[in-house]
């Protein structure tokens, strides 16, 4: 026997920050993952019966390309818009609705929340793999009778944004936009959605990945220790040598420009936060929404974090472009 559920996952700021070009990109890619996304099979690990289960899943995304196509075609750009709707109050959000078909034995309420979150995990990879900065989750909160015992995710696109800018304005490392079939294609064959604790390298960094994005307002210094981190594990460097991790980035994604060559300084803020010798900051304490988000990401985006998350992402679109799920360095011997 089998069991369908309907969970919608409202959703207060779905549309991030993004010029004219970024735009018309981003609403291409989310028109394409509607269509993808209306029937699959999706698995994931069910924790209340220790299993991985497999879903049968209808999502259904109409609401979000309706809006982003309405601030696309009225407006030009996502600024454009966000400037304006949050002077006149209109919206930035909508709900997304998902239909869960699945044995009867894993029906209870835990075990399909955890797999509606595990799914939003897997879209903000997905998104922001294909094109980072494409797809937030800022204000979700499920709906219906008995959803208050259950949290949905909270992502910002601030860092795949920033790191984007931060590539186009140094010039180094080259990001692309990818199909979005391509990208989840490959996250299902890594099967990231199958365990709640990673053992593979890149399965450490996605989730890696999905902890930055959950700092919602602003790049947290202590973001760059795990960006360094990131790419250790994907270079498979594990004892701080700086010089070997470039050598090794650059075999992977050429040479850096000199405005783009930011290894020794990420590398300097990441053993000052270990040593604790680098101010810390007061968590926030108010959020003024006059501020600008552009003009905050401007000033935020040239970071020496911002421009290793653009290493990081650069190299898992090159995995996905070779279908890899890492990379592998060689040694060879010969005498003469």
């Amino acid at each position: 026997m089998t069991a369908v559920t309907n969970i919608i996952l409202t959703v207060d700021n779905l549309i991030p920050s993004a010029g004219d070009n970024e735009t018309a990109w981003i609403v291409s890619l989310w028109e394409g993952a509607c269509n993808f996304l209306r029937q699959f099979n999706f698995r994931s690990e069910d924790p209340y019966r220790a299993a991985v289960v497999e879903y049968q899943v209808a999502l259904h995304l109409d609401e979000v390309v309706a809006l982003m196509q309405r601030a696309h075609i009225e407006f030009g750009s996502f600024a454009n818009y966000l400037q304006s709707a949050q002077q006149k109050g209109w919206p930035t959000g909508a709900a997304i609705r998902m239909e869960l078909t699945t044995p009867a034995a894993h029906s209870e309420p835990y075990s399909l929340y955890n797999t509606a979150g595990t799914l939003i995990h897997q879209l903000m990879l997905a998104f922001n793999l294909a094109l980072p900065g494409a797809c937030q989750f800022v204000g979700a909160r499920y709906e219906g009778a008995e959803t208050g015992r259950f949290e949905a995710p909270h992502f910002s696109a601030n860092l795949f944004t920033n790191a984007w800018l931060s590539a186009f304005d140094a010039s180094w490392p080259t990001l692309k936009p990818i199909p979005f079939r391509q990208v989840w294609q490959w996250l299902i064959v890594r099967r990231i959605s199958e365990t709640d604790v990673a053992v593979a390298s890149v399965n450490k960094v996605m989730f890696g990945l999905l902890e930055i994005a959950q700092h919602r307002y602003v790049s947290r210094h202590r973001d760059g220790m795990l960006v360094a981190h990131m790419i250790e594990l994907l270079m498979k460097v594990s004892d701080g040598n700086v010089a070997l991790l470039r050598e090794r980035v650059i075999a992977a994604l050429g040479k850096p420009t000199d405005q783009a060559d930011s290894f020794n300084e990420l590398y300097r803020l990441k053993d000052s936060l270990m040593r604790g010798d680098y101010p810390v900051r007061r968590p926030a304490l108010i959020v003024h929404e006059a501020d600008d988000p552009v003009l905050q990401q401007l000033e935020m985006h040239n970071s020496p974090v911002e421009q290793g998350a653009a290493i990081v992402l650069a190299l898992i679109q090159d995995l996905i472009n070779h279908d890899a799920a890492e990379y592998r360095f060689t040694q060879q011997l010969s005498r003469a």
